[in-house]
């Protein structure tokens, strides 16, 4: 067994019952650190910022693993990100089979779970990478330099996400960056987002309009991310579904994965590859009932 479980020649692990198996299992360990620990704004962070490397005109970065890399843990916007690792680290051990780019991304899915936030379809399968992209690729949210959101919408772009994705992603930001010291009203930080057992909601969106969130305020001369701010704001359970399907596809930035598998009526779809041969339609239908239904 290679160090990061058995995988294909192409680097791309095998996504079998064994593999599911380790996934089920690093699920539970993963809620259970959670919490413990309630390090949820970590755990998204550290799937977001792996991710978020991707380059799609280069095809490289994205959801590989490669932040473990100490080059890459290095960069600017990745601080702190070191206690994630640590603390995922014995689940991985346990758990060899696992890709880290896996557990990363499955990590950040269970922590919008653990805040309140929506079922987000994982399909398992990622390869790993030790190489670390360029300094530079994260998104910055320093706004108040000039042209700044037009700058922000080219990052997106570059990862091949669209304005209104980007949008409904900024709506978990409030459980992951931005704090006290970037409101205009602490008490009202410390009354919705200090508590972070269950706030996923759409408040971020309508503090945002209210002009309780300062630093994030240039956003709003966007007419485009405007009209999406406002859909969002008026319509949680909108914004609850488009953050779903967005979260999804920043898990596959990089990646070749096959369909979605778990959360899906497609989930016994014969492009699913190696796992549609081990397992009938029921079993997996279990699955997915076992990890995202709880």
């Amino acid at each position: 067994m290679a160090a990061n479980g058995r995988v294909s020649g192409t680097g791309t692990p095998e996504v079998d019952k064994e593999y599911i198996a380790a996934v089920e299992g690093a699920k539970k360990e993963v809620e259970t650190l959670l919490e413990q620990t309630r390090c949820v704004p970590l755990f998204l962070r550290l799937a977001y910022h792996d991710a978020m490397t991707y380059d799609s005109t280069t095809k490289t970065g994205g959801a590989n693993g490669s932040i473990r890399v100490q080059r890459e843990l290095d960069h600017a916007g990745n601080e702190s990100l070191a206690s994630a690792l640590e603390l995922l680290e014995p689940v991985k051990a346990q758990y060899q089979i696992l890709t880290y780019a896996d557990l990363f991304q499955l990590s950040g899915i269970i922590a919008v779970r653990v805040a309140g936030g929506p079922f987000i379809n994982f399909t398992p399968g990622r390869r790993d990478s030790r190489v670390a992209p360029p300094q530079g690729r994260l998104p910055s949210f320093d706004l108040g330099s000039p042209n700044a959101v037009t700058q922000l919408k080219k990052v997106f772009e570059r990862l091949g996400l669209s304005t209104q994705q980007f949008v409904v992603l900024l709506g978990a930001h409030y459980i992951g960056r931005w704090g006290r010291e970037t409101t205009t009203d602490p008490e009202l930080f410390d009354k919705h987002y200090r508590d972070l057992s269950k706030r996923f909601s759409n408040a971020y969106f309508k503090d945002l309009l209210k002009g309780n969130i300062q630093q994030d305020r240039p956003l709003l001369e966007d007419a485009e991310i405007k009209g999406y701010v406002e859909q969002y704001a008026a319509d949680q359970g909108r914004y609850l579904k488009d953050y779903a399907a967005a979260h999804e596809a920043l898990t596959k930035l990089g990646t070749e994965l096959p369909v979605t598998l778990y959360g899906s009526s497609a989930v016994a779809s014969s492009s699913i590859g190696s796992l549609a041969t081990s397992y009938t339609t029921q079993e997996v239908s279990a699955i997915k009932l076992l990890l995202f239904c709880s």
